[in-house]
């Protein structure tokens, strides 16, 4: 088996990025790309990066253009991505009882998430809305080529891409990022032609070698992008988690008794406020992401004395999840958000009913004080037009 090398250029394709990869020969690919997609034969892989906000229901189009101006062969797999190809396509090879991989991989993670998992709201936000949301391609992707040098079946290039996804998912948990990918992420595993084997998983060699090359590159990738461990606001995190600005209003709003003196839409536009303003409080953020963090203990049985499914039982003895509701209300709002944060515990109504033990009580503190606040702002309103 001979050395394993490629040939990586950067092409000048004014504010985007244009690499082109030569393969030392034809070699046979398996690919979920764009361009030349599912099973081919080349020597040429290219990635295309395109700008942020990037709209186009035909990308193919716009690639024929950048192969025609770069003469790149019509048989070359094509990537695409609105990451800084420039700053963070990063190569790594591996070697194994004399099988090479080489991973070459340019990643972008701003729409990370985890797999049968929603994007946050303010990603969605930014999303073309002329298509479904499956087409949508918000900045961020994860492209990786995978080139080996030893023949391998199409189940075999099959297997690799399982190897291929799981050391991808490896290099996100290695850098923080929290998602299995990306809602957009492509791979391309390429071999020599010829008669070769039906396995390249964890177990095997190639597969070993896939698995590590790709984990070096795309962890070195993320942290060139600078997304590795950039913390979420705790309203990113409780919307990916299915209580959004939405479902708070609809809990908020079932306990409000109706003054005919304010419109309830004011209220609505006072909560959501109220509700922006302490996304940016640290100290919100700090309770409300414990809280979270207990919750998810809590069910993956990893609170001590609380394993064995009695987490979700919320027994009487657990009060730690009322200590934060308590210190979360008292400091957003006194004492007067404590009352409130009570009352909204007490009936749970809309989504506060569906919540686990922590989770409820930390989402009904901050609906409670939110409330007790525009309460009071109505009220001191009043007061000064009084006088």
């Amino acid at each position: 088996m001979s050395d394993l090398d490629i040939d990586v250029t950067m092409m000048d394709n004014g504010n985007e990025g244009f690499a082109i990869i030569r393969l030392p020969e034809r070699c046979r690919l398996l690919s979920s790309t764009i361009r030349n997609g599912g099973f081919a034969e080349s020597d040429t892989v290219f990635f295309y990066e395109v700008p942020l906000g990037y709209d186009n229901s035909f990308p193919e189009d716009d690639m024929e253009q950048q192969c025609r101006k770069f003469n790149v062969p019509t048989h070359a797999v094509g990537f695409m991505t609105a990451a800084d190809i420039r700053r963070v396509i990063t190569v790594s090879k591996e070697e194994v009882n004399g099988v090479q991989a080489i991973a070459v991989a340019t990643a972008g993670v701003t729409n990370a998430l985890y797999a049968g998992e929603r994007l946050p709201k303010e990603v969605l936000d930014t999303l073309p809305r002329h298509r479904p949301p499956v087409d949508r391609n918000p900045p961020g992707t994860i492209n990786i080529l995978v080139l080996v040098n030893v023949p391998l079946e199409d189940c075999g290039l099959a297997n690799a891409f399982i190897t291929v996804t799981e050391a991808k998912t490896a290099a996100l948990m290695d850098t923080g990022v929290d998602g299995t990918g990306t809602t957009s992420d492509a791979v391309s595993v390429a071999c020599p032609v010829g008669q070769g084997s039906k396995y390249a998983g964890t177990a095997t060699d190639v597969g070993i070698a896939i698995a590590r090359a790709v984990r070096s590159a795309v962890g070195a990738s993320v942290i060139k992008w600078g997304n590795g461990k950039r913390p979420k606001d705790f309203l990113t995190r409780l919307d990916e988690m299915g209580v959004g600005e939405k479902e708070m209003w609809e809990a908020a709003s079932a306990l409000y008794v109706p003054n005919p003196d304010w419109d309830s839409e004011m209220i609505h536009q006072m909560f959501l406020r109220h509700l922006s303003v302490l996304r940016k409080d640290i100290n919100v953020n700090a309770m409300i992401c414990a809280a979270i963090r207990m919750e998810e203990m809590g069910r993956e049985d990893a609170l001590f004395g609380l394993d064995g499914g009695r987490f979700m039982e919320d027994p009487v003895h657990l009060v730690a999840d009322e200590l934060l509701g308590m210190a979360l209300s008292q400091y957003v709002a006194g004492t007067k958000g404590l009352f409130e944060y009570i009352r909204y515990d007490k009936k749970k109504p809309g989504v506060l009913g569906t919540l686990g033990p922590f989770l409820d009580d930390i989402v009904a503190s901050l609906i409670g004080s939110i409330m007790s606040r525009v309460y009071t702002e109505l009220l001191e309103g009043e007061d000064r037009l009084g006088s």
